[in-house]
């Protein structure tokens, strides 16, 4: 088991269990059926908790859309990222200036707009304030055909960006991005709707 004692390993399963009671079964089958989004949910706890385990958070940004929420301690916020599975796995992540620039528009502020008209994935960072991944954005810099109408259908912005990334078996274990770059935006739709209704399909 190398350096992780048997018995760490054996209370960190018990916490998760313990939390696990407190889902919803819809949930837990989701999570049971998608084991690569727990495994870096646990990875970013770990990488959040080695980063500064004492730290304050005086605000925090809401997931997803911009709201802001109450101020929390650092440890809540660390829950409540690892619960949306937050992973360090993005391969290009784009503050709102930069994405503004791929996109063609003016000023940042623009991308904030779409963000809460729900146009556009985003989602606070650890460091960086908003982040944008450079992927909804085609070769061209505009975004992806059809996001704009499958977002509304998957809420949160880290877990809306998971979901697209994840390869489906509804999808012919193609990811739901994939395909809505190659025009198939019904289909993508109908696996969004199954999803979010708890077919797993």
């Amino acid at each position: 088991m190398g350096a992780t004692k048997k018995s760490e390993v054996e209370t960190l399963a018990g916490l998760v269990r313990e939390e696990a009671k407190r889902l919803k079964p819809k949930d837990v089958e989701r999570l049971v059926r998608h084991p690569g989004v727990v495994r870096r949910a646990l990875a970013f706890a770990a990488e959040t908790l080695a980063e500064d385990v004492h730290s304050e958070v005086p605000r925090v940004e809401a997931i997803g859309r911009g709201e802001r929420a109450a101020p929390a301690k650092a440890a809540e916020v660390r829950r409540r990222l690892a619960a949306r599975t937050r992973s360090v796995e993005v391969p290009s992540l784009l503050n709102s200036e930069e994405f503004a620039h791929r996109a063609g528009l003016k000023h940042r502020q623009s991308v904030h707009n779409w963000l809460k008209k729900g146009r556009v994935v985003g989602w606070t960072g650890a460091k960086r304030g908003f982040v944008f991944p450079a992927e909804q954005l085609d070769e061209r810099g505009r975004l992806v055909d059809g996001l704009e109408e499958v977002l509304p259908l998957l809420g949160d912005g880290y877990a809306a960006w998971v979901w697209l990334t994840t390869p489906l078996p509804a999808l012919d274990d193609q990811m739901p991005l994939s395909r809505l770059r190659e025009g198939a935006l019904e289909q993508v739709l109908e696996a969004a709707r199954g999803d979010a209704q708890g077919d797993f399909a």
